[in-house]
């Protein structure tokens, strides 16, 4: 199985109005080597990194929308069984990595404590890739729906990034009316 694409489809492919933004992110993590997708051996890493990622906007939706955070460590233990990997290696992941708080009596623990770790992780690439007010204009661009100024869906990331680049305007005065959203960017995203 190409990862790659079942990342992009399984993860990612779950709410069609996010996948501009996905794709914008994971390509800039790609590029920049944070992520190995298809090299055999790095499947967990790389869900792991997926589903951080799309807990973290996620987490954005609740800030801003008061919408439920839908991704849950066990979106992790379903993605890999889908691609053969079982929770024993999974919990071996967990174990080998020395900054994840492994806990001896509960695997589903370990698991939890891995992803929360690794969505730390994506938050600080994130933000070494792109500035606070970046992340917002483009977290906020693919999640809102504009129904009250117009209505847009982006058919690729030059589309997405052409709307971003044409609106700072308007996406500085959603940022001064979310004030808290964006001090949960500028305070590393922290979920």
């Amino acid at each position: 199985m190409d990862l790659a694409n079942y990342i992009h489809e399984a993860v990612f492919g779950k709410k069609e109005k996010y996948i501009v933004l996905y794709e914008l992110l994971w390509t800039n993590f790609e590029e920049d080597g944070f992520v190995v997708t298809d090299e055999e051996g790095h499947e967990i890493d790389s869900i792991f990194k997926a589903v951080a990622l799309k807990n973290i906007v996620s987490e954005f939706v609740y800030r801003l929308y008061d919408e439920f955070n839908e991704t849950s460590y066990e979106d992790v233990f379903q993605l890999l069984d889908t691609l053969g990997i079982g929770s024993d290696e999974i919990i071996d992941y967990c174990y080998e990595s020395p900054d994840i708080d492994a806990d001896d009596e509960d695997d589903e623990i370990t698991v939890k404590n891995a992803l929360d770790y690794m969505t730390e992780q994506v938050a600080n690439k994130l933000l070494d890739l792109f500035a606070a007010d970046e992340l917002f204009d483009y977290f906020f661009s693919a999640t809102y729906d504009f129904e009250q100024d117009f209505t847009f869906a982006f058919e690729d990331t030059d589309e997405f990034l052409a709307f971003v680049d044409s609106n700072t305007e308007r996406l500085d005065a959603y940022k001064e009316e979310y004030p808290a959203v964006m001090q949960w960017f500028d305070n590393g995203m922290i979920v």
